[in-house]
């Protein structure tokens, strides 16, 4: 609702960057979402944040498969907390 509720052109002649921060998964609003921006040629591609555990690290396999599918261009991968070290 949020994306087709907002005029995006403005006074400001358009949007520059618009960040979508979603949990992890593949669930229908990320499918909706997608679906939306694409349908407008909006979308430049993603940028897939993970940690290093490997429950994150799966997520972000899962999330490399859908961009794969929704032909959604993968800009980078940032690794959050590489080099945190508990004592």
């Amino acid at each position: 609702q949020f994306l087709t509720e907002v005029d995006w052109t403005g006074d400001t002649d358009g949007l520059d960057y618009l960040i979508i921060d979603t949990p992890p998964g593949t669930s229908d609003e990320h499918i909706s979402t997608v679906q939306y921006l694409q349908k407008a040629s909006a979308v430049s591609g993603a940028v897939v944040v993970t940690t290093p555990e490997e429950v994150s690290l799966a997520d972000v396999r899962k999330e490399l498969s859908f961009c794969r599918k929704t032909g959604v261009p993968v800009l980078g991968i940032i690794e959050n907390m590489g080099s945190y070290q508990t004592r």
